[in-house]
């Protein structure tokens, strides 16, 4: 079996292009390989270690959002936000929803803290919300949470 490589470029290629994610459903083991290489993830979530704990981005949704359109999301890293040590961005993205990326926020160490209190929108239906924290000197960490849209949305 041929293994194939891919970078984490790549990876965002194929995921954000028009908004699309079908090419990697035609890619085997493309994701799989693209996760392991592009972020990092909690091991044993119930079990965190130092390093996860401190950079593992931290989501508030509620498990059931009344109206896709305006759905309150919060989002927290707690990570020293030191002039050489601190996070970077944080991204929020939708894999289900016709627009995926639902916003970018860029902090340095003069914002204090790495928080995001804002409302996204959601497409109707189940859905899974992923939050992407980029440290400056550990790379990206990702976690996602679920939720169901009872109406609206994108």
């Amino acid at each position: 079996m041929m293994e194939s490589h891919h970078t984490r470029r790549d990876f965002l290629r194929y995921a954000t292009v028009g908004g699309v994610v079908v090419p990697l459903a035609f890619t085997p083991g493309f994701f799989q390989q693209a996760q392991a290489n592009a972020f990092n993830f909690a091991a044993d979530p119930e079990n965190l270690t130092d390093m996860e704990r401190m950079h593992l981005p931290i989501i508030t949704l509620p498990p059931v959002v009344e109206d896709g359109s305006q759905a309150p999301i919060l989002i927290e890293v707690d990570h020293p936000m030191d002039e050489d040590h601190y996070i970077k961005r944080i991204q929020i993205i939708g894999f289900n929803d016709p627009v995926q990326t639902k916003g970018n926020f860029y902090f340095s160490p003069l914002n204090g803290e790495a928080l995001i209190g804002v409302q996204i929108r959601l497409n109707g239906g189940e859905s899974t919300v992923w939050a992407v924290a980029e440290c400056n000197q550990h790379g990206s960490w990702a976690s996602s949470t679920d939720t169901k849209v009872a109406a609206g949305g994108c």
